[in-house]
């Protein structure tokens, strides 16, 4: 089973800017009231500047994060069919195992892989390894109502 790639789909550049809305605001006081005006290392052209980098780095992580969606599709696909093919050798097998009831090893290899049978994953369910580390510390004294005292 060969996968399909999708062509890759536009990345939306415009819906949403990255810039604070904060720092828009900055930029358009420096652009319009103060822009005959500087400061150390701080200008119009300065803040210009680094909003246009924000811009490009925010249009860069969302051609990485669309490609990694891509990729994830695709490994979902493969997991799919690796399963799907896992599953049909598997029904071959015990086929033949029933014609050669005097392979008792492979007898003995089925019976153990039936406690464990290969089932195809539920469609979009990748089983990726467990994270390392400590788990994150919940601070449930900020948010829990306080207790009643009786």
């Amino acid at each position: 089973m060969q996968p399909t790639h999708a062509l890759p789909t536009p990345i939306p550049t415009d819906l949403v800017d990255a810039v604070p809305p904060e720092a828009r605001a900055v930029l358009e006081l420096f652009t319009t009231e103060l822009a005959k005006v500087g400061f150390p290392d701080v200008d119009a052209a300065t803040l210009k500047r680094q909003a246009d980098e924000l811009r490009a780095e925010a249009k860069a992580v969302a051609r990485a994060q669309q490609a990694l969606d891509e990729m994830s599709a695709t490994l979902a696909a493969h997991a799919a069919a690796l399963a799907q093919t896992a599953a049909r050798a598997l029904a071959y097998a015990r086929i033949y195992a029933d014609a050669h009831p005097d392979r008792t090893g492979l007898v003995t290899a089925l019976g153990a892989l039936d406690a464990a049978t290969v089932r195809p994953p539920a469609t979009g369910a990748i089983h990726l390894p467990k994270r390392r580390g400590r788990p994150r510390r919940q601070s449930a004294e900020l948010f829990a109502p306080p207790p009643n005292d009786p």
